[in-house]
């Protein structure tokens, strides 16, 4: 399945770079980008094989995500996002997860920010509320957001200051799309607004991390958000390996105007290319090497540990950094040519920005993975869920 799903997302490699002009014109992904990731299934990556999923192992998902990332990041993206709301189907009961995930063709989006409300209305809620920054919402079948939930017009506190939390899962033709995403870097992710108005949304339709798995299996285990930290990381390891690798071209033909000399001539740029190639590497060899440890916890069925969390964590955001900081020495090694819109180093730098916006490689999941290794408790809710 590896190979399998590792040929995929390199055939589709050539089909994203003839289409890549469309994507940011269109501030989404081609449509031919589209039905490929549709017939391969790489966005069902971590969903049952009972439910034509890849279920494809966590190591695994690495490489995928870096493969893609090396040719579009905006394509890796919307892959990588879709795992999300296909990790937190195993909160749903056998039935509605059989509902929300029974169509192979079928694309997912979700948004983590708690701008929304469910007010407890009988056996279910009334979903009402505004979502910013949903990639991929106009492919999407579903789309997975979170709300504070609501009860006789107040929100429903599971301790002091701290209202309850419950995602719902909400289907095309449920949610308006409101234009927003003018950007530069990651603009083929269509990550616009969503809008949901007085919803009636089931109880079996809406989940909680803090509820039990429904699913016995590798996917049903493993933690889901240093997980998806760690995709991010091979995301951030793909960029950066496109831009050494674009720097090495450049060099091949790349003479500077101010001094006559060759690219490959400057010291600085030899030593840039080899310094951060190494770093790619190690961190690449790092990550995998921690992932494999959680991968085989949840394939054997014991117990989580919270130190392979913690290394999980560093491994993912010391990937992220290393891949920023490759892509930011090419870019600024690459001089003028780095400007272009037709050089790669151009796109690698604006989508790696972007990138780093996201709340899954933000410095408090450090601190958190510090405490750990002293010997303390994390203190944010998801950091082990």
């Amino acid at each position: 399945m590896k190979t399998d799903a590792l040929t995929a997302a390199k055939e589709l490699s050539p089909i994203i770079l003839r289409f890549r002009q469309e994507t940011e014109t269109h501030r989404r992904l081609a449509e031919p980008i589209v039905e490929r990731l549709r017939d391969t299934g790489l966005c069902r990556s971590v969903i049952v094989k009972e439910l034509q999923g890849l279920e494809l192992p966590t190591p695994d998902m690495l490489d995928l995500y870096e493969t893609l990332a090396y040719a579009e990041a905006s394509v890796a993206w919307i892959v990588w996002n879709n795992a999300l709301p296909c990790l937190f189907g195993r909160y749903l009961d056998a039935p509605t997860r059989g509902e929300v995930f029974r169509d192979p063709k079928w694309l997912y989006a979700s948004s983590t920010r708690p701008t929304g409300r469910a007010a407890v209305n009988g056996d279910g809620y009334r979903v009402d509320g505004r979502w910013s920054l949903v990639s991929g919402c106009e492919l999407a079948e579903w789309i997975l957001l979170m709300c504070v939930v609501e009860e006789n017009g107040e929100p429903r506190m599971v301790a002091p200051k701290i209202p309850e939390m419950r995602f719902a899962f909400v289907r095309r033709g449920d949610y308006d799309i409101v234009d927003t995403w003018h950007v530069g870097g990651l603009r083929g992710t269509g990550s616009h607004d969503v809008v949901v108005k007085d919803l009636r949304v089931s109880h079996a339709r809406t989940l909680s991390p803090a509820d039990p798995s429904t699913l016995d299996t590798p996917h049903g285990r493993i933690p889901i958000v240093c997980t998806m930290a760690a995709g991010y990381g091979a995301q951030a390891l793909g960029l950066g390996q496109r831009a050494v690798d674009t720097l090495i071209e450049l060099t091949k033909t790349k003479i500077s105007p101010d001094s006559g000399l060759e690219l490959r001539e400057r010291p600085q740029v030899l030593e840039a290319i080899t310094r951060h190639a190494a770093s790619l590497d190690a961190a690449r060899a790092y990550l995998h090497a921690r992932v494999d440890e959680l991968w085989h916890t949840a394939t054997s069925s014991a117990p989580r540990a919270l130190d392979e969390i913690s290394a999980v964590w560093a491994g993912a955001l010391h990937a992220s950094d290393t891949g920023r900081a490759a892509v930011e020495a090419m870019y600024a090694a690459g001089g003028t040519t780095s400007l272009y819109t037709d050089c790669p180093l151009e796109r690698a730098h604006r989508d790696m920005h972007a990138m780093q916006r996201h709340i899954v490689v933000q410095p408090f999941w450090l601190e958190d993975a510090g405490r750990v290794r002293l010997g303390l408790a994390p203190t944010h809710p998801l950091y082990a869920i």
